[in-house]
């Protein structure tokens, strides 16, 4: 059960299923010593056989070692995401009260150290994303300079400082928001004087150790700084939280930057569990909504606990609170069937946890709370509440499941061994007569698995190539430009969108076409991004997480038949284990267990990023003004100077001209960038998917039958020539038989905890 205490956040049956982990670890490395071991004592073994039981058990030991539980913890502005992370690991270790400038996901872990380590881009990546924000942001002829920009050109600065001085009102603001690129621009100019002594040509990583720990604030709560930051890692020493959970701190869902939203959604494809947190200040409100049916297209609503994070001070009693709660469950029933809601306060919980080290000022706060002991104590026993159903959750959905698929890889590797070692003494043992007859039986058997193998390798190939064509005929239809999921609703945002013309009346009057231009195409495209965040890259994802799981699917279904034929195999012969089941305990041994994650890390597999969907632009400016510049000074324009001598009535039907050029060479770009992102997801992700699912099945199924008959007939002629190596060859057999009898005890108890 989930309790708290005193300050930090344990989770007892969660430890226990961590030390089983620890226990598995431990029991593959004494079973890879022993396996070792046999192979020396027994002669005229197949290498091959114990190298491949060896690695089976390193691999088992890889995915032990390398498995990671992710959270990530999203909800919008000022919900308190970052206080309820500080009250889990009792302490305020990240910046609260952030808001839209927490711009990258920051990662938190427990450890025995306290550490910050910063993640920077290097000079490469910054140059690129300035020349990309200069590339929409600036016309043509503004720039003289012909060499790419460099921040680090004190010259280039000065011209860019000066070019940002120089921009319009109206061109800051965008659909009543901060223009994104100007938000970049401006940042990296700001920030430069302060990084530009730890920025390399490299990619660079920066820590902050114990004392140093909170300097770390100095750039993730920086608007300026934090633009030169590519990733933030945090490592706290306190809140009993296990090692192996990472918990992501997510930008607010409401943030006004597209590529914010994008970069919740990478996390949340791999994330194994969700919290959002609800304000009680606030409620439900329309972009909560909005941001949870994005989870819910990304098919993830089945792995989200909601916290109605309680603001004590807006309460005046528990009915209130409960009030406000009931309405935000009775709204989330919209959206998701039952949905988990807790309520308490993140902060009552860390001001309880961080009592001695509270000013005099929160002191005061939390005294007065306590007081209120009615709603002290609910708000208590609803964070218990919580803790211990995110304890079963994250055990049931993710954690158990890894541990399940590592006691059958060990099972199988021992029980194999246990058959190897059992048969070999049998055949040292017995006279002569019996020793053929057992060898005789050994080799009928090995035909059979001869024969069993070669059907399952045959309907492996079969089931890749057959899977492949159906995978490759889902993704062409999901993105065809015509009737596909994604491809028709942003060609047709894209040709009714609005351009919000009267915005640029002023520049026009200025006679500045140029800036007017730019000005439109920014518009247009950081309402595109955000339609492509919001609606493009939920039904990606939804589609790709529902492939995978049609992938297990078929896979899993196919080793049935063939785990009853090996089984079937086994009793037929009449082999034994050394506890008297029959066929080595086959049918755990022969159906495979799938661990998807574990597989798609081990392949180095990933689905391309969320946030590079929004690259599609990124020749569209140079294309289109240059086709723009010759419309814009050739017939057109001289037409129309002719007529009006007024700049804006001039201007205007060119701008608009010009508006429907861009949103041309958008339509060609998407197509080609959909395009190119289709054959992407069938040959270098689903297509090495299935591969690697098969690799697998093999490796659990097929490739641990080996010849046995062979080896044994040398074994025993050389016994023969020997009878005083006989005897201690089967004493060495009968030693290791009684070690991985401990050790089959050892894990038999492991799986029956499971």
């Amino acid at each position: 059960m989930l309790y708290v205490k005193e300050p930090g956040f344990f989770i007892g049956d969660y430890m226990q299923e961590t030390s089983i982990k620890t226990q598995l670890l431990d029991i593959s490395g004494n079973l890879k010593e022993l396996i070792g071991e046999a192979e020396e004592a027994v002669p005229e073994s197949s290498g091959e056989m114990f190298s491949g039981w060896a690695a089976a058990c390193s691999t088992c030991e890889n995915r032990l070692e390398d498995d990671l539980l992710r959270m990530a913890v999203v909800g919008t502005i000022k919900s308190g995401k970052s206080t309820f992370i500080n009250s889990l690991f009792s302490g305020d270790y990240l910046k609260r009260g952030a808001g839209v400038i927490t711009s990258i996901v920051t990662k938190v872990r427990g450890s025995d150290n306290l550490r910050a380590t910063l993640y920077f881009k290097s000079w490469g990546e910054i140059n690129a994303e300035i020349e990309q924000s200069l590339r929409i942001f600036f016309s043509a002829g503004i720039r003289t300079k012909d060499d790419p920009f460099d921040i680090r050109d004190g010259e280039d600065r000065r011209w860019l400082g000066s070019a940002l001085e120089s921009l319009e009102s109206q061109y800051l603001l965008t659909n009543d928001t901060r223009n994104m690129d100007h938000v970049v621009l401006a940042a990296y100019l700001k920030g430069y004087p302060e990084v530009a002594n730890i920025i390399s040509d490299e990619n660079r990583a920066v820590s902050y150790d114990n004392e140093q720990f909170p300097l770390h604030r100095d750039y993730a709560g920086s608007e300026y700084m934090s633009a030169y930051l590519k990733d933030i890692k945090l490592e706290i020493n306190t809140g009993n939280l296990e090692k192996n959970i990472e918990i992501a701190d997510c930008q607010g869902s409401d943030s006004p930057n597209p590529l914010h939203l994008a970069m919740i959604q990478d996390y949340l494809h791999t994330a194994d569990l969700v919290v959002y947190i609800v304000s009680s200040r606030t409620g439900l409100r329309q972009a909560d909504i909005k941001f949870l049916s994005m989870i819910k297209n990304m098919a993830g609503m089945n792995y989200v606990l909601f916290v109605v994070n309680a603001d004590f001070n807006e309460h005046e009693s528990i009915g209130d609170l409960q009030r406000v709660a009931g309405k935000v469950r009775e709204e989330l029933g919209l959206i998701v069937a039952e949905p988990s809601v807790y309520i308490f306060s993140s902060l009552f919980s860390l001001f309880s946890a961080d009592r001695d080290s509270l000013p005099e000022k929160d002191v005061m706060r939390l005294e007065q709370w306590e007081r209120d002991e009615a709603l002290s104590a609910f708000s208590t026993k609803e964070e218990d509440r919580f803790k211990r159903d995110f304890r079963k959750m994250i055990t049931e959905q993710r954690f158990s499941i890894l541990l399940k698929s590592q006691v059958h890889c060990l099972v199988q590797i021992m029980n194999d061994l246990d058959k190897w070692l059992e048969m070999s003494r049998d055949v040292l043992t017995a006279d002569n007569a019996g020793a053929e007859a057992l060898l005789d039986k050994i080799g009928k058997e090995q035909q059979q698995a001869d024969k069993i193998r070669s059907m399952v390798k045959t309907t492996l190939d079969g089931a890749v190539s057959q899977l492949k064509k159906e995978i490759t005929a889902d993704v062409d239809t999901f993105f065809d430009p015509r009737w596909g999921d994604v491809v028709p609703g942003i060609l047709e945002f894209v040709r009714g969108y609005s351009v919000p013309y009267d915005q640029f009346r002023n520049l026009l009057k200025k006679g500045d076409f140029s800036a007017a231009l730019a000005a439109a195409f920014q518009a247009f495209k950081q309402d595109l991004d955000r339609y492509v965040a919001e609606n493009v890259n939920p039904a990606l994802m939804g589609f790709i997480r529902k492939k995978e799981a049609e992938i297990a699917g078929s896979f899993e279904s196919m080793a049935s038949p063939y785990s009853n034929m090996f089984r079937e195999s086994g009793e037929k012969e009449g082999f034994h284990d050394n506890n008297g089941s029959q066929g080595a305990d086959a049918p755990q041994s022969a159906k495979p267990l799938l661990e998807l994650s574990s597989i798609k890390k081990a392949g180095g597999l990933s689905i391309p990023s969320a946030a590079a969907t929004l690259n599609y632009t990124g020749t569209i400016k140079t294309e289109a003004f240059m086709k723009l510049g010759f419309y814009r000074f050739t017939s057109a324009v001289k037409k129309l100077f002719k007529q009006h001598k007024n700049p804006e009535d001039r201007d205007m039907p060119a701008l608009k001209a010009g508006v429907r050029r861009i949103k041309k060479e958008t339509e060609a770009s998407l197509l080609f960038y959909f395009k190119s992102y289709r054959e992407n997801i069938k040959f270098q992700y689903f297509s090495k998917l299935i591969e690697s699912v098969a690799e697998e099945m093999l490796s659990q199924m097929v490739d641990r039958f080996y010849g046995y008959q062979a080896d044994l007939i040398k074994l025993k002629r050389r016994a023969d020539e020997n009878r005083d190596g006989k005897a201690q060859i089967v004493r060495a057999i009968e030693e290791s038989q009684v070690r991985l009898a401990d050790l089959k005890s050892e894990v038999e108890k492991i799986r029956k905890e499971l």
